[in-house]
């Protein structure tokens, strides 16, 4: 089939040629490249010529033949529309992720590969001072930068002073998540800490775009939904990353700025407290104080996060004094799981830390660096004031309330934590929860036992018997010194806790009105310990061969409450053999009949018939069967309905 060429009699020379170039195009390619060769050859200077030339190389597919031309329009010609449109079109394809490109975005990428480097810059330089929207500006140069790293030098300080001026006079105000801080800090600031460039900065620029940072990243942190982040985002390395950029453009010490990929916060403590140390008598030198400020602020927040977060996991716990036993084996904690395991020397001033699996030791690790920065950091009258100034600036008062409650309790600070308790006024279950365990662990350990009880009671009361947990195996550990207990808040933790802190009370009760030096057990108390040892049988049968002794002394023992608190069934055999011939014929004043229970009388074995005797054994065979009820309900229902029996036996 022969197609009919159109009349071009009106034409002109240059224009025939495109003509002939784009007619030929539709059936013989070859032929159209003929004439367009010789419409370039012939008319070098014509834009409409080379640009067409370029459009019927990129048509057709040939990257690097179009990248030629486009090359060499963007040599000669700069000043016209259609050009711009096309390099436009080009630099917003290169800003796309590349997993997302379209057929003709990713044709325009390839192509710009083929574009000379000079040539490459000057597209991007030009297309960014072209551009009138700051943004995009800005982009354009970032794109630059990623592009040619050499040119950081000369377009890197421009760039930080735009964005900074950008978001000064923007409607975004205070918030520190805003397009403007996100380009400055996570892309800018991240390409600088992976340039090798020597760039100059200014320090007062550099701690002005160090707080940026952190006060982006900790917003990012906070609330990591609200932020765009991108696939395997790390705001903590980034974050370090601008801490290592800007410790390299001031001269910092590298050994308080570097964390690689395998830093281990126990060999950076120990570096970060060897340099505090040495330079302590330095502290007149604001670039000495700057290293220790801001490189010890980072690694206090980054310990304090992770302590945090472990701690409201789905395995929350929460930090309580917990108890010793000089006649255990010492115990020496392990804070890391490394080769070279560390270990923290006993030290009657260094309190026993324990925490319970699931829960891993690497919350005890972030606590204890936590609070060693916060003690450094309050250390110095400079440091801590330039410490205070930082956290004010960065608005981090509320978040460190928790901790510092902590500290004060890890430190044996009793008033100041009892004091921040009694203002806190939490409205959340599991808060009230936390705030009332801490203050019966404080009150208990001032030997309040009665305040102390009455915080226990209130636990008990509101408990919710759900995420049932296990009974922690570490409340007790041997030593000398005091020992703190990450106690997870599970109901089973909690009521077993709560019922430590009333044993201990009641022996330390009986053991102040001892004569001799012989603790003198009424009892009342006998009782309540029986029924409280249930709980957490068998770690409390030591506490059965003292109650049992003291029976057998006394030869009598009167608690008619056991036949309604006690089920153990290794309980109830104790004091059965106490009662036969062979355990000493104790006269047992324990059970109330079943019968007769409106009149209160009692199953006793004083001066016992033989049908006495038999309703006795009758009574406790009935207990026995009630071995299997649920011994935590047993127990909160005692400590609930004998509330002021127990009160007694805490004097």
């Amino acid at each position: 089939m022969i197609v009919e060429e159109p009349k071009v009699d009106s034409l002109s020379d240059e224009d025939y040629v495109i003509f002939k170039a784009k007619y030929a195009l539709k059936t013989d390619p070859i032929l159209a490249k003929t004439w367009m060769i010789t419409a370039k050859t012939l008319y070098p200077n014509n834009f409409s010529v080379q640009f067409e030339a370029y459009l019927v190389e990129k048509n057709a597919k040939n990257i690097k033949d179009a990248a030629k031309s486009l090359s060499e329009i963007v040599s000669s010609f700069q000043q016209h529309s259609e050009l711009w449109k096309e390099i436009d079109a080009m630099t917003s394809a290169l800003r796309l992720d590349h997993d997302s490109l379209d057929k003709d975005n990713k044709f325009l990428c390839d192509m710009f590969k083929y574009i000379p480097s000079d040539i490459q810059h000057q597209i991007l330089l030009l297309t960014a001072d072209r551009c009138e929207d700051t943004m995009e500006h800005c982009r354009l140069l970032l794109l630059l930068l990623e592009k040619f790293p050499h040119t950081i030098s000369t377009h890197a300080p421009k760039l930080v002073d735009t964005l900074m001026t950008a978001e000064k006079h923007s409607h975004f105000g205070n918030q520190p998540i805003n397009p403007y801080r996100r380009l400055l800090v996570c892309d800018l600031l991240t390409l600088l800490g992976l340039s090798n460039a020597k760039i100059d900065l200014p320090a007062k620029l550099m701690y002005k775009l160090l707080n940026k940072a952190i006060e982006y990243y900790l917003c990012c942190i906070a609330a990591p939904t609200s932020v765009e982040t991108e696939p395997g985002d790390m705001p903590w390395n980034k974050l370090f990353n601008v801490l290592e950029l800007t410790g390299r453009i001031l001269g910092w010490d590298p050994s308080l700025t570097s964390f690689d990929q395998n830093w281990n916060k126990e060999n950076y403590w120990y570096k970060f407290s060897s340099f505090f140390k040495t330079h302590k008598t330095m502290l007149v030198d604001d670039v000495i104080i700057k290293q220790i400020i801001y490189s010890s602020t980072l690694f206090f927040l980054y310990c304090l996060h992770e302590y945090t977060a472990l701690s409201q996991n789905s395995t929350q716990f929460t930090l309580v004094e917990a108890f010793t036993d000089a006649s255990l084996p010492r115990v020496v904690m392990e804070t890391t799981k490394s080769s070279k395991r560390r270990k923290i020397e006993e030290d009657i001033n260094q309190p026993i830390l324990t925490i319970d699996k699931p829960a891993s030791n690497t919350a005890l690790t972030n606590f204890i660096m936590a609070a060693n920065c916060w003690e450094m950091l309050h250390s110095s009258e400079i440091i801590q004031r330039e410490f205070s100034k930082l956290t004010s600036n960065l608005k981090l008062e509320q978040s460190l309330n928790n901790f510092i409650l902590d500290f004060a309790m890890y430190k044996g600070h009793y008033e100041d934590a009892l004091l921040r308790l009694q203002e806190d006024r939490p409205v959340e279950p599991i808060a009230v929860l936390t705030r009332n365990l801490r203050i019966a662990s404080i009150l208990f350990f001032q030997k309040y036992y009665g305040q102390c009880f009455d915080q226990i009671y209130a636990i008990i009361k509101t408990l919710q018997r759900n995420q049932m947990g296990v009974l922690s195996q570490n409340l007790t550990v041997g030593g000398i010194q005091r020992h703190l207990h990450f106690l997870p808040l599970n109901y089973l933790t909690v009521v077993q806790y709560c019922v430590r802190l009333i044993i201990c009370g009641i022996k330390d009760s009986i053991n102040k009105n001892s004569i001799n030096k012989i603790p003198v057990f009424n009892d009342l108390a006998l009782g309540c310990l029986l029924v409280l040892i249930q709980l957490d049988w068998p770690q409390q049968e030591d506490i059965l061969p003292i109650i049992t002794s003291t029976i057998t002394q006394r030869g009598t023992f009167h608690y008619p409450l056991l036949q309604k608190h006690v089920v153990n069934v290794d309980i109830l055999e104790e004091l059965m053999y106490l009662w036969t011939d062979q355990g000493g014929n104790a006269v047992l004043d324990i059970f109330l009949t079943p019968q007769s229970l409106s009149n209160q009388r009692r199953i006793g074995t004083r001066g016992a018939d033989k049908g006495v005797k038999e309703d006795f054994k009758q009574a406790m065979r009935r207990q026995v069967i009630r071995s299997n009820d649920p011994i935590d309900q047993v127990v909160t229902n005692f400590i609930l309905g004998e509330r002021v029996h127990i009160s007694q036996c805490l004097g």
